[in-house]
């Protein structure tokens, strides 16, 4: 991501930045690079799928960190797909390098690769929403929006990007490696006593004022001829061949690994004006046609790290989606206050969505294959303009590909490879001709929204006393899940998924956390137990949440990796459809170490069902529950 091996050359020149204290002070936070690097450096177990759970704690204790240092943080998270389809080839790189990590995990080798959960995102935003810290969702990438905030505020960005030593950030750029996450105690000139982050601050400035001549002008062309993500580095390598060391001292540390950069800090320093280095490049070109790529890569580059009269965008004019139709305002407004899936505005932008890899069997069809109808509601509301105007009469099973405006490329995996799967919005379904327009939505009585929802789950009357809509939309997905899993889910893996429920309110209960739902069953009766009995049961059940070694089931982990998918759908249709159910509180549902040892150990017991009523039995009514829950479901299955 960003440009290619600045962060190792700057990892090498630690003279280039200078030490900080990080305190008192608004910060701009690049929110997908923080989602994945607090996921990757704490020591949640990652080898089943999602610890969501612990992961939830590991944001909340991250904030707290900051906010013990007066640090106001204002995060900001991509969006949609850039709209000139120029990153299009990095997607499809990423994506086939993101399933052979999971793939390498799911088969059992030893590696460091890290799979990030489906549904880390949706923890993130649901964790921010409750201990309050601001957050944005851009149109496109962030890193541009993220910039110019920061100026705006006058603030520096916290990310681990290499974007941003290249982007003018007037208050500097803090990477994510240079901080120490525990605070220090600091004294201000008339003894009071402040608390601090020591960090490491980057300034344009400091590294661009070692090029005397180019200035400022310097960055836009080690970006460019470095290579970035909006072009193919391929391009620049007659230029690169054509060069040849200089006699100029050499005032950084370039490692022998990497001669290109050595080339390029010398023949940079060589140059009087920006002009004449846009001219030795272009003269390096073999062919008119060499010649026209590197301009455009030029202006492309020039145009993404380039601030110049721009201004933060959220709440601007609508955007337009690329088939030429405009985006509703309702639509780009809830996306903005994060309230809808970014992979929503991708599919009406690019049509088409890459579903993320999960840790899964990979010898069995890919775990997104059990939600694929379901996808299909979704993405016919979403296209629903273009549908009507193009009359797509399909039949949902066997449709032929339609107009492609009103068709989604699906990225999947099949086996160990990714493939693409041309999917169309389909009509004459009775689910379909229920399904209402893009446009409107908000004018829809949520009666009529929640029916959509209904319909498309297929959720039916549980006759449970005091079900929270909460749980029952959980209880619905489950349901859903356990019909279309494929291979599959056994009364098990239901088994593992009703008590995993009932540990995670104990552990929220033991907390004090809340997550603003109205109060169920189950919540009776945790909060009816003695409190000796409740720590007692739930001892037990963690024990289940411990890694026990390092073997790995895909059989069994496969079932759980397609309840995620279905979780992830389901909420997708609940959003776009402006929650007619609370959306579920994901860190409450998954502990997915849990769920694994949890079925392992079923599969060892003669009566499971008998197991999990001892597990659950000390002076409780969860047994009942349980059976309560179990019964709703198996009984729907009939």
């Amino acid at each position: 991501m960003g440009i290619f091996r600045l962060t190792s050359f700057m990892n090498e020149n630690p003279q280039i930045l200078k030490e900080f204290q990080l305190h008192d002070t608004k910060l701009v936070i690049d929110g997908k690079n923080l989602l994945h690097l607090i996921f990757e450096g704490s020591k949640i177990n990652k080898k089943h799928g999602g610890d969501y759970d612990r992961f939830a704690c590991e944001i909340v204790k991250f904030f707290s960190i900051l906010k013990a240092c007066n640090i106001k943080p204002y995060v900001l998270f991509d969006g949609g797909d850039d709209p000139s389809d120029r990153k299009f080839n990095t997607q499809i790189r990423r994506a086939r390098e993101r399933l052979e990590e999971a793939m390498r995990i799911s088969s059992g080798q030893r590696t460091r690769d890290i799979v990030l959960p489906i549904l880390a995102y949706d923890t993130f935003k649901s964790v921010l929403l409750e201990i309050n810290v601001p957050f944005n969702v851009c149109d496109f990438e962030a890193d541009e929006e993220i910039a110019i905030r920061a100026n705006e505020l006058y603030c520096p960005v916290l990310s681990y990007d290499s974007d941003f030593y290249i982007l003018p950030i007037n208050a500097g750029y803090i990477p994510f490696n240079s901080v120490c996450l525990e605070p220090q105690e600091g004294k201000r000139w008339n003894n009071s006593v402040y608390h601090y982050l020591p960090a490491r601050i980057y300034y344009v400035d400091s590294f661009a004022t070692c090029f005397h001549a180019l200035g400022r002008n310097v960055l836009p062309l080690i970006a460019l001829l470095l290579g970035n993500d909006y072009v193919d580095r391929e391009i620049f390598y007659p230029f690169f061949s054509s060069l040849r060391f200089c006699n100029y001292q050499q005032q950084f540390n370039i490692p022998d690994f990497f001669p290109k950069m050595r080339k390029l800090i010398s023949w940079l320093n060589s140059l009087d004006t920006y002009d004449e280095g846009i001219q030795k490049i272009l003269s390096s070109a073999c062919t008119s046609e060499d010649r026209e790529a590197m301009l455009s890569a030029i202006n492309i580059t020039e145009k993404a790290y380039t601030l110049d009269n721009k201004s933060f965008s959220t709440g601007k004019a609508l955007h337009i989606s690329n088939n030429g139709l405009t985006i509703p305002s309702w639509f780009l407004n809830f996306h903005r206050e994060g309230r809808l899936p970014s992979e929503l505005l991708k599919i009406l932008q690019s049509r088409s969505n890459f579903l993320k890899p999960q840790i899964e069997d990979p010898k069995s069809p890919s775990s997104y294959q059990c939600c694929a109808r379901l996808r299909k509601y979704v993405y016919c509301i979403l296209l629903s303009e273009d549908v009507g105007n193009a009359g797509v009469q399909s039949s949902l099973d066997n449709g032929t590909e339609a107009n492609g405006k009103c068709a989604v490329e699906e990225y999947d995996r099949k086996g160990y490879e990714l493939v693409k799967t041309v999917v169309c919005p389909i009509k004459n379904a009775k689910i379909f001709d229920m399904l209402p327009k893009l446009s409107e939505i908000p004018t829809l009585p949520p009666t009529v929204r929640e029916k959509t929802v209904r319909l498309a789950l297929d959720i039916p009357l549980f006759n449970i006393f005091h079900l929270s809509k909460d749980l029952e939309f959980i209880l619905g997905i489950v349901l859903f899940w356990k019909k279309n899993a494929q291979p599959n889910a056994t009364e098990n893996h239901l088994r593992s998924v009703l008590v995993c429920l009932i540990m995670l309110k104990l552990t929220s209960i033991d907390r004090r956390e809340s997550t603003g739902h109205e109060q169920n069953l189950i919540d009776d009766a945790v909060l009816g137990m003695p409190v000796k009995a409740r720590k007692q049961i739930n001892t037990r059940l963690l024990m289940f949440s411990q890694i026990r070694d390092d073997r790995l089931d895909s059989n069994q982990i496969h079932g759980f990796a397609q309840l995620q998918a279905c979780f992830k759908t389901a909420m997708d249709l609940n959003c776009l459809l402006l929650c007619p159910f609370p959306t579920p509180c994901i860190y409450q549902i998954f502990s997915e170490t849990f769920l694994y040892n949890f079925v392992v150990e079923l599969w060892e017991r003669r009566n499971p069902d008998m197991f999990v009523c001892e597990l659950l039995s000390q002076n409780s009514d969860l047994p009942k529950v349980y059976q309560i829950l179990y019964s709703a479901v198996m009984n729907s299955l009939l």
